[in-house]
Order: structure tokens, then sequence, then C-alpha cells
């Protein structure tokens, strides 16, 4: 039998402690917003006590994960957390080894594959807005277009080097390409970015609304012609950092490319550049990125950290410390980098000032991030090494393109195009 509803509160001393208890929880409610409120700030404020481990997947760079493992004992001293970083190999499954870390730092290309598996979180806005973070400090082109996928910053950048030309001063000799088929394949998209990247359009390597390679354009074409040419008789290298490999004697660093003329895509003829415009940066050719995991379950701290660990206190330390990275905020741009294991402060400022301006250049062409970007670039790197020993680019070229479509057939060509579009911040498929 059901106990009648007014035995419930028939005793006064019941009554007296319900009531005592009401006044308590009532007087505590106030204070949960505002604790909520001073965690939200704890993502971008001061650094909160927090004991927890954080795992730390570092791909494919040992030296960086030195440098990330000379920091835990400032992490500690701050936060009472612990880091662990792990190895991960370049051929390694990414997203099972974000699946695996709190954090991944990966490269800077591959954000397109981790992106399209939902295996990074979108940087939260609290974090961007850190005066400690500094996000606006980020050059202009790492900060509104390496990090930012779908239209969403994704990852925090460590350092993102763009390929500088690097020549011996007074001294003529034959422009120097690298040997790896990725790393020409790159180099060569870093030469005729100038020549393909026009403001009618933002999608240059690939048409937006066929999905059909453009490699074999003119302006393509002439590029490849152009490099071919500059490597039997052009002056330096095409480089990127090399900490332990010293720069020639007389080096001069400068960003890399320029041309007189762009190709229009729309008219199909060739429009003059003036002197300012004459450049073009390619991004994503290397470099470093900072993501959350998206199965972390300590994603509030892992975003302290990764704002913490790429801060402008920070970011001499780790921005330098391997091939891989070079520096990426404005506030030390001038600030001398050893980026051909040289100590003349002279030449390593000039390194760090060139940097800069190429991640200041208003032109700019992102290397493929769409998922199998490495299969892409390998079979255009393969391409490009026959015109240099004597095929006709442009023949050459539209086999690069024939290769790149069958690509798109092979991991799908609907699933293929809607990443894309996302890789280079197109507003459709978002």
């Amino acid at each position: 039998m059901s106990m009648p509803r007014k035995t419930f509160f028939a005793e006064p001393l019941i009554r007296s402690v319900l009531v005592g208890l009401l006044v308590v929880v009532a007087a505590g409610c106030p204070d949960a917003p505002e604790k909520k409120e001073s965690a939200e700030k704890g993502d971008a404020g001061a650094l909160p006590r927090a004991s927890v481990t954080l795992r730390v997947a570092v791909v494919s760079d040992e030296s960086l994960g030195r440098a990330i493992d000379r920091l835990r004992g400032e992490w500690r001293e701050q936060t009472d957390g612990e880091i662990e970083t792990f190895d991960v190999a370049k051929d390694a499954d990414l997203v099972a080894a974000a699946k695996e870390a709190d954090l991944i730092v990966f490269p800077s290309r591959a954000i397109g594959e981790l992106c399209e598996a939902r295996a990074l979180l979108p940087v939260r806005p609290s974090v961007l807005k850190s005066p400690d973070l500094r996000f606006e400090d980020f050059l202009p082109l790492v900060r509104d277009h390496e990090v930012v996928y779908a239209q969403q910053v994704m990852a925090l950048p460590i350092g993102c080097p763009t390929p500088l030309l690097l020549t011996a001063e007074g001294k003529a000799s034959n422009l120097s390409l690298p040997d790896d088929d990725i790393e020409l394949a790159l180099a060569y998209l870093a030469w005729a970015a100038p020549y393909a990247e026009h403001r009618s359009r933002i999608s240059t390597l690939i048409e937006s609304d066929t999905f059909r390679p453009r490699l074999a354009a003119p302006p393509f074409v002439r590029a490849l012609e152009s490099l071919v040419a500059a490597a039997g008789d052009g002056p330096g290298t095409i480089a990127w950092p090399q900490r332990e490999s010293p720069a020639p004697a007389e080096a001069s660093p400068e960003p890399l490319g320029g041309t007189e003329s762009v190709f229009n895509p729309i008219s199909g003829e060739w429009e003059p550049l003036g002197a300012e415009a004459r450049r073009a940066t390619l991004l994503a050719s290397s470099g470093r990125l900072l993501g959350i995991s998206a199965t972390s379950r300590n994603a509030a701290t892992a975003f302290r950290y990764a704002a913490w660990l790429v801060s402008p206190e920070n970011s001499r330390l780790v921005s330098t410390a391997s091939d891989n990275v070079a520096n990426c905020r404005g506030s030390l741009a001038r600030a001398p980098d050893a980026w051909r294991a040289s100590d003349n402060r002279d030449l390593g400022r000039r390194f760090a000032e060139a940097q800069a301006a190429a991640l200041r250049t208003p032109r700019f062409l992102l290397a493929p991030r769409l998922p199998g970007s490495e299969e892409y670039l390998e079979v255009l790197g393969k391409r490009v090494r026959e015109a240099l020993d004597g095929r006709p680019p442009a023949e050459a070229l539209q086999q690069a393109a024939d290769e790149w479509e069958a690509i798109h057939h092979a991991r799908g060509w609907d699933e293929q195009q809607a990443a894309y579009a996302r890789s280079i911040n197109a507003t459709g498929f978002l």
C-alpha cells in the first residue's frame, strides 16, 4: 500500500531539515556558472593545476620530439601535469596514431587525412583568443590558410617553412634540385606557383567543377620549361631547412620564384604583373602542426598545453628544433635562425627575414592536402624528373595529370572531390 502524501512531510523536524537543504543548494547554485566560466577561461588564460598525463604522438621527427621532451619539466612545474611523447613512423596510420594520443604533431599536408577521418578537434575560440597564445602573431599565410581546413582552424603551427632560393653571391652555378621525388614535386610546385596562381580562382591545381587536374595547362608547362632551363643554367639551390648542412660561402637566401606574368585561366591569356606581385608562396610543403585528438579524454588540458607549447615563449625552441620546422611568428621574424647550420648571425637573420617575407606574400598555392597527398606528389615528382632528363615538359605533365585522375578513381572520385574542396577552403562540400 502506498504511503499517504500527508505523512511524508508530517514531522516538523524533517520539514526543517529539508528547508535547510534547499537553502544550501540554492546558495550553491550561483557558483556553478562562475566555476564553468573560470574553467573555460583556463583554456586561454593562466595555466591551472592539472594533474593529468597527456600523450603526444610525434610523426616522423625525433629531433622535434626531443625538443618537446625538454619542456616537460617546465609544464610540470606550472601545472603538475605530465607529458609523454611517442614516435610515429612516416608511413604509419596517422589516424590510428591520433586515437592513441591526446595530441598529435604531424606534417602540415597530412591535415586533410586527419580531418577527413574526423580525427582532430577544431581549435576552440577561447584558445585562439588567448593573450598567451597570441594567434594573431602567426604570419598571415600560416594563420589564415595553412592551419585552416574546411574553413576551421584545425591545428596550431609549430613551424611551417616554405622553400627558399639559396644562392652564392657573386657566383653562378646550375640550379640544384632535390633527389627525392616528393621533394622534387614540391620544389616544382613552388617554382610554378607564380605562373599559375591567378586571383580569379581558388582552385589552381585541379578544376573545381570537373575535378580534373590542371597540370598540363599552360602555366604549369611554362613553369616546368623554365625549371628545366634553370637546372641547366641557373643559380642556387631550392632549399628547405637543413640544420646540420652548412650554407655555402656568401649565401644569399630569398623567397623562391617570381615571374613577370601570370596565366589567366578564364581569358586564356598571360597578364603582366607588377613588381610587388611577382612572387607566390607554396604552403604545406613542409612544416609540423599540432592537433588535438578527437578521442582525447583530456581535451581541455590538451588545448591548454597546445597553446602553451607554441606560445611566443616556447616558439624559439620548438620552431628551430628540426629540418621540418622554421619560425612562423611575426614577432620573431628578425631573430637569427641557423636555417642552414650557420653561426653567422647576419646570415641567420636574413634566413628568418626571407622566410617571413615568403609567408606574408599575398599570392599562394597550397600543396595537395587531400588524402593520398604523398601518392599525388610522388607521381608528379617522377614526371618532373623525366622532363629534367629530356622528356618534353608538356608530355610529362599530361601523364602526371592522367595519373592523378587514376588516384582520384582509386580512392573514390566523389569523396576526393569533396575532400579537395575542403582542403582549399572552398565554400562547397563544407
